[in-house]
């Protein structure tokens, strides 16, 4: 698919995806063991933008995943069916008191009975924690890809490894200010997407990472009204309190690629339409976005509180995380004014400190990539939902 330049052009025809991945998709599922090895082992979609860089492989964007180190919270997720056989993958970021966040999308649909999280210490390997614990939170709909609901926390069935670190949530405001991502999922450069896969499924799984900023938020459910109906514009100044979907895009050096790049996907966006064109992080090497398999990862402001989660991307067919796309975060932070990311924060920490009974133990399902069909026509967003 492909869309003049003009912001008055009257149709684009985009796909949201949630950033999970399955086995099918990775390309082998993975039974007691790890899955034989494929594709590069890496994980966030890069710039790397216009100056012959080395892309997904710079080391810029490898995570230090020394024990102790800011990262070493950051876990692999593995989904496993009663077979005990691994359908699906996501990131998660371990809480106190044996936690895990990650998205709600990850852990529906499908009747999966456990889970691993894979911690990792340089020079010492994987550390496997497993756990049948998984609550997603109350008001996600199962297949809905854009919610302000997207969370769920997961409890280890034994204690996290002592080189780990703990994350607590962000209090105070998050739009403007520059986040670190971090995650296992699919790899590629920003003129690509994520192409490429990351070997999550296998032991030679990399962390990479990489910064954006959120530029505004949107409410639950982008298919019920225009979107300046349901995300703030910059004319509305509501940024900071219309919902607790967070929207981060992929520019490089302050400029919209849509508008320059010679395979423009869309005309209409955050920057486009919402008015809101921040610069990039840095310089243009530094800016990436997430992709399939970076599901559920934490989004960290300077102090390592967690903003937001990974939950769902604008694609272009089978092409995800480009150049030009946006993506969407689910608040968990508690910031003064908005309701959704303040319910977030609350279910959060109450899960933190509640022994689930055994009744309400099994909301379990998916991390298959979800996708569905979106057609703007000017200002209107209309959204349907199928599986792949």
């Amino acid at each position: 698919m492909t869309s003049p330049h003009s912001r008055g052009a009257r149709r684009a025809v985009l796909l949201l995806s949630l950033f999970a991945a399955s086995a099918s998709a990775a390309g082998s599922a993975a039974a007691q063991g790890p899955a034989p090895a494929f594709g590069n082992a890496s994980t966030i979609v890069v710039s790397d933008y216009g100056s012959g860089g080395t892309g997904y492989n710079n080391p810029r964007y490898t995570a230090d995943r020394s024990a102790g180190s800011n990262y070493s919270g950051v876990v692999n997720l593995w989904f496993r069916d009663a077979n005990n056989v691994v359908q699906s993958a996501c990131t998660g970021s371990l809480l106190t008191g044996g936690k895990i966040l990650t998205a709600a999308h990850c852990i529906s649909n499908v009747a999966y009975t456990s889970f691993t999280a894979r911690f990792y210490e340089t020079g010492t390997g994987w550390v496997d924690v497993q756990g049948t614990e998984m609550v997603a939170k109350t008001g996600y709909v199962t297949g809905n890809v854009v919610s302000e609901h997207d969370v769920a926390v997961l409890t280890l069935s034994s204690e996290p490894p002592s080189f780990a670190r703990t994350y607590s949530l962000a209090v105070g405001a998050v739009l403007g200010q520059t986040i670190t991502l971090a995650g296992y999922g699919r790899i590629g450069q920003g003129v690509s997407g994520d192409a490429y896969s990351s070997n999550q499924l296998n032991d030679n799984a990399l962390l990479r990472t990489g910064q954006n900023v959120f530029e505004t938020t949107c409410i639950t459910d982008l298919n019920d009204g225009t979107d300046t109906d349901n995300c703030a514009t910059f004319a509305s100044g509501l940024a900071a309190t219309r919902g607790g979907i967070l929207l981060a895009d992929f520019d490089v050096g302050g400029v919209d690629p849509r508008f320059t790049d010679p395979t423009p996907t869309y005309s209409d966006g955050l920057c486009g339409l919402l008015g809101f064109c921040t610069p990039s992080v840095g310089n243009a090497f530094e800016e990436v976005l997430t992709g399939r398999g970076d599901s559920g990862s934490a989004n960290f402001l300077s102090d390592w509180t967690v903003a937001g989660v990974t939950s769902f991307g604008w694609s272009n067919g089978s092409v995800v995380a480009r150049l030009g796309y946006q993506a969407g975060y689910t608040c968990v932070a508690n910031v003064e004014g908005n309701a959704g990311c303040q319910s977030n924060y609350e279910w959060v920490n109450a899960q933190i400190t509640t022994v689930p009974e055994p009744a309400s133990l099994a909301l379990v399902g998916t991390g298959l990539l979800g996708v569905c069909g979106v057609a703007r026509r000017r200002r209107a967003l209309a959204q349907t939902s199928t599986d792949a």
